[in-house]
């Protein structure tokens, strides 16, 4: 038996919003679910009910619940498709009460049915109307009327047509003068129509079968009437045929109804789709301009594999809101995808499905997002290796610089190692971009003076910048912070600088940048690049920032650098600007950022972290990369712990072998032989409460089982000392 306790949980919860009374007979324990709404129509209280099917006999006479469940045996055997009964019945408050429930099975335990859903309507003031036509002693002809129809019959025998005088009326005729006749009836209908209907007449009469016809007649007064034939074979009580006996519709206003709701299906559509027209009691009452005309294709629920909690859910968005559209929607785990638009008409009490197979069309929209995005990606990963180099060139001149003092005796390196530092860090803020590409990174914004840091990392574009291209920056004496991932900062102001450089270059060899900083009105931080490069023409000023645009020469730019610029700006709330020439000749951009103006000069908080928790502690670090290894365990070290290293899965097994006891597992997430995943589970095997750490190079990485803090590489010993402090 397949448990379905939580499925069935939800979709009672949100049967329980839908305006319907319901209910399911769960055939294998056979108990009966009773909405909250059913148990209100019954007289109780509005609260969900579960009992066996005895619950019945307190409401329905014992022979009407023996024709119900008649039609349940002749469903569940598949003679008759659904359950359609309607019967009085007694409720909780001793009224007599009229309801109409449809039934179907919904669910099968291999081929046995398992369970039957059906929906309960209270029809009594239907059924009051209906008992007070029957007392008028013309109930028929009243029926007739109201219905705009009216009954026929032709004897077999004497060949001859009875008609009720509600067919005149009908038909538009005098009963005096017209006297029906096969040739008479027939010349009734227009010119198309006529032909096929004399046929269809003739071969019921004289086959003995029954027809059905749709066509238009002309009344005398040049009124057109849409009417409907509908016939059967009428028999004595011994079966023997005795003449046809039909009936006459006026679906004019049917017709029209169906025409005006065919045109609002139709609007906006150039395709023919399939359009299926179900009323309130989801009953298909016209599926005439749908493509599929076999009978599996034109069913919805054949057509959309989806279940009866998502139709009604639709059913009730339609009725509250007019219309539901949903593109590229699936209830199959997108191996079908449907456009869908349900559109209710309250004066007819239809609700309009219009639905679109458009799987093809998806499939080929996600091999173009993903070609798209793999040349998105191709070209960013130019842009980020030209980063990249960029860095790496700071950090090797750095380090070549190093050697030289080093081989001169000069103590003086401290400045050089923090430009090797702060190298790696530009490095580091620069991978993390590829985050963008295959998840939402995370960005850190911090508070911190621009103005400053412009101040601390000039080196930077000067070592980045040709020796012929002269740099300067000009600063006004004025002290503010802003909001901003840091790092995003200089690398933002360094992009433009070398983008400066190209210009210039595509002029000539040599030329000058002017890099200056104002407050502006309403606390507006300004900073201005400015070079006497060839400028930007005034056409190309609205693609500047396009992606893939560029109007550099070949092989010097794939126009993403300025589109990543200005994406991240507006992402933190800042803007830039562009001009196409300025005072020295070339173009002119302007950062702009929200600031905090500051009497005197910013002082970043510094935070201590405290790792004295570490002081004799028994820590055990794994790490293929031996450096890292070891900077990790000389931090722990000089914090008093006692520290054993392993670099791969043999070592690390000999460890805990050995009779050790750690406090402190630190490990790598993916090493050559073996993964963090299995690493931690060898540890905290033998060491139950042993906490765990780890550390991973793989910034992409996101695993949402993994319950133990990252550390991302590469880090310095602040970070590190703020991961452990945790």
């Amino acid at each position: 038996m397949k448990p379905r306790s939580l499925n069935h949980e939800y979709t009672h919860k949100v049967l329980e919003g839908l305006n319907e009374a319901y209910w399911e007979w769960d055939l294998e324990l056979d108990t009966v679910f009773y909405s909250a709404k059913l148990m209100l129509l019954l007289g109780y209280k509005a609260k969900a009910f579960k009992d066996s099917r005895e619950f019945w006999f307190k409401h329905f006479s014992k022979t009407h619940l023996d024709e119900i469940y008649h039609q349940f045996d002749l469903h569940l055997k598949g003679k008759i498709k659904n359950v359609d009964v309607s019967y009085p019945l007694k409720s909780n408050n001793d009224e007599t009460i009229w309801v109409h429930s449809i039934a179907k099975i919904i669910e099968y335990n291999g081929d046995r049915a398992s369970l039957i859903f059906g929906t309960v309507k209270n029809i009594t003031d239907s059924k009051k109307i209906y008992s007070q036509l029957k007392k008028q002693n013309d109930w028929l002809s009243l029926t007739e009327r109201a219905s705009k129809s009216a009954h026929w019959r032709y004897d077999i025998h004497d060949k001859t047509f009875i008609w009720s005088s509600e067919v005149y009326r009908v038909l538009g005729l005098a009963e005096q003068s017209f006297e029906p006749t096969l040739e008479s009836i027939g010349n009734l209908f227009n010119d198309k129509d006529r032909p096929l209907f004399k046929d269809k007449l003739t071969n019921s009469f004289n086959e003995l079968q029954p027809f059905y016809f749709k066509g238009t007649i002309k009344k005398d007064n040049a009124i057109k009437v849409k009417v409907e034939i509908i016939s059967e074979i009428a028999r004595d009580v011994n079966g023997i045929p005795q003449g046809v006996f039909g009936v006459i519709k006026d679906i004019s206003q049917q017709e029209n109804i169906f025409e005006k709701l065919k045109l609002l299906a139709m609007v906006n559509l150039t395709i023919k789709v399939p359009i299926f027209f179900i009323d309130d009691n989801d009953n298909v009452v016209y599926q005439d301009i749908s493509p599929h005309h076999d009978n599996e294709s034109s069913v919805l629920f054949n057509y959309i594999n989806f279940s009866i909690t998502e139709y009604m859910s639709y059913k009730k968005k339609a009725m509250e809101q007019g219309q539901v559209k949903d593109n590229n929607v699936s209830f199959d785990r997108y191996n079908s995808v449907f456009d869908l638009s349900v559109t209710y008409e309250p004066e007819e009490g239809i609700y309009i499905w219009i639905v679109e197979n458009v799987t093809d069309k998806f499939r080929q929209q996600q091999q173009q997002i993903i070609s798209n995005r793999l040349a998105l990606l191709g070209n960013t990963f130019g842009n980020v290796s030209h980063d990249i180099n960029n860095v790496l060139g700071v950090a090797l001149g750095a380090i070549e610089m190093l050697e030289i003092k080093f081989a001169r005796g000069d103590q003086n390196i401290s400045t050089y190692i923090e430009r090797v530092k702060n190298a790696i860090d530009k490095g580091k803020s620069v991978t993390e971009r590829l985050l963008a590409f295959t998840r939402k990174p995370t960005i850190k914004v911090v508070n911190f003076d621009p103005i400053q840091d412009i101040k601390d990392n000039k080196y930077l574009f000067k070592q980045l910048l040709l020796s012929t291209i002269n740099i300067s920056f000009k600063f006004e004496p004025i002290h503010c912070t802003i909001n901003f991932p840091q790092g995003e900062f200089i690398n933002i102001l360094l992009n433009l600088v070398l983008n400066a450089q190209d210009a210039i270059q595509e002029k000539g060899l040599s030329g000058k940048i002017e890099v200056s900083v104002n407050l502006a009105q309403a606390n507006r931080l300004e900073i201005h690049v400015k070079d006497s490069g060839i400028g930007i023409a005034k056409d190309n000023l609205n693609k500047i920032f396009d992606p893939f645009y560029s109007s550099k020469s070949v092989n010097k730019g794939n126009g993403i650098g300025l589109a990543n610029v200005y994406n991240t700006m507006y992402k933190h709330n800042g803007k830039i600007q562009v001009e196409g020439t300025s005072e020295i000749g070339g173009a002119h951009f302007t950062l702009v950022f929200k600031c905090t103006e500051l009497q005197k000069r910013f002082q970043a908080v510094e935070i201590s972290e405290d790792n004295s928790r570490l002081k004799g502690k028994k820590v055990l670090v794994l790490d293929d990369e031996i450096s890292i290894a070891e900077f990790v365990a000389l931090f722990v070290e000089t914090n008093g712990a006692d520290v054993m290293i392993a670099n791969n899965k043999e070592e690390l097994m000999n460890i805990l072998i050995e009779d050790n006891n750690f406090d402190i597992f630190i490990t790598d997430m993916i090493l050559p032989d073996l993964s963090g995943k299995e690493a931690v589970n060898m540890v905290t095997e033998k060491f139950p409460n042993i906490k765990v750490y780890s550390i991973s190079g793989y910034i992409a990485i996101e695993d949402r089982s993994w319950l133990y803090p990252v550390l991302r590489k590469p880090f310095n010993s602040k970070e590190l000392a703020a991961f452990l402090a945790k």
